[in-house]
């Protein structure tokens, strides 16, 4: 979507204002359309309420598409993310017992070839820890 980093929207070259009484119709309004639809869309998924996904099993875990926020109980050694490309949602990942990341560090490992900015992985290594990640759409991470 034709957004900046700070989420103005920018129309496509082409998107002339039409009078009062004329049809909009033509290929870059049918595009503008389509990505106003899209971050309409992505705005209303970022206030639905979202249910935690709570870790109580030790051992690697892998974030699923969907996983919005994780809380972890146990000793996680590796947090493998999926590719952040076609994602819209933020993920949250939190510590919620005492000794989990301070003595069983987590760490954040992106898929394939992503980073986490720039980073190859993210350690948690402090109890209580949270960390919010925001997907690319070119591929990647940025932390929040």
């Amino acid at each position: 979507m034709p957004f900046d980093n700070t989420g103005l929207y920018t129309p496509a070259s082409g998107a002339l204002t039409a009078a009062a009484s004329q049809v909009i119709s033509s290929a870059v309004w049918n595009a503008i359309f389509t990505d106003i639809s899209a971050a309409l869309t992505q705005l209303a998924r970022g206030q639905q309420p979202q249910t935690a996904r709570i870790i109580t099993s030790p051992g690697n875990i892998t974030v699923t598409s969907t996983d919005q926020i994780i809380i972890v109980q146990v000793s996680v050694p590796n947090i493998n993310l999926p590719t952040s490309v076609g994602r819209t949602a933020r993920l949250t990942i939190l510590g919620n017992a005492a000794g989990i990341f301070s003595s069983n560090n987590s760490l954040i490992v992106p898929n394939g070839s992503e980073k986490i900015d720039g980073l190859n992985n993210v350690t948690l290594t402090v109890d209580y820890q949270s960390i919010v990640l925001l997907p690319l759409a070119a591929g990647g991470w940025i932390q929040l």
